[in-house]
């Protein structure tokens, strides 16, 4: 039996190294995948608040646009635009939110990852003004 495991000794870190990239692989993909989530729970909670904001008159344009960037962990390159079709109180308007998606490890920006992980996401908010607008429709970079 002892000149059996001297010739098999090798044997499980061959194995080890066979599988090792793989599994780092799915580990990456699965942090990459969770990170992306986030991101995009992210982006849904900016426009969302950013259409409070907008309904409640929350100041001007690029206070707004500051304030949406404050309540993201997005941390550059989200742009909001913020649209209405009047200013009384009842008049309807929309919030569109784009932010890029950064891949945390890095996995997700290798080649055939491509068609799996979008590349920035999109959010559009519907709204109802509460209170009379004093900020006019604009595209804001909410984090610059």
């Amino acid at each position: 039996m002892k000149v059996r495991r001297d010739k098999e000794r090798g044997a499980n870190l061959v194995e080890f190294a066979l599988i090792a990239p793989l599994l780092i692989m799915l580990v990456m993909g699965i942090i990459d995948f969770g990170w992306i989530l986030s991101t995009q729970q992210d982006v849904r909670h900016g426009a969302r608040e950013a259409a409070r904001l907008a309904a409640v008159n929350a100041g001007d344009t690029p206070t707004m646009a500051g304030l949406v960037c404050d309540a993201m962990n997005v941390s550059t390159g989200a742009i909001v635009t913020f649209t209405h079709t009047g200013t009384a109180i009842g008049s309807s308007g929309t919030v569109v939110l784009q932010a890029p998606v950064a891949s945390l490890t890095g996995f997700a920006s290798l080649p055939f990852a491509n068609a799996i992980y979008p590349t920035s996401f999109m959010e559009t908010v519907n709204f109802r003004l509460e209170q009379p607008a004093t900020w006019t429709p604009a595209t804001e970079p909410a984090c610059p």
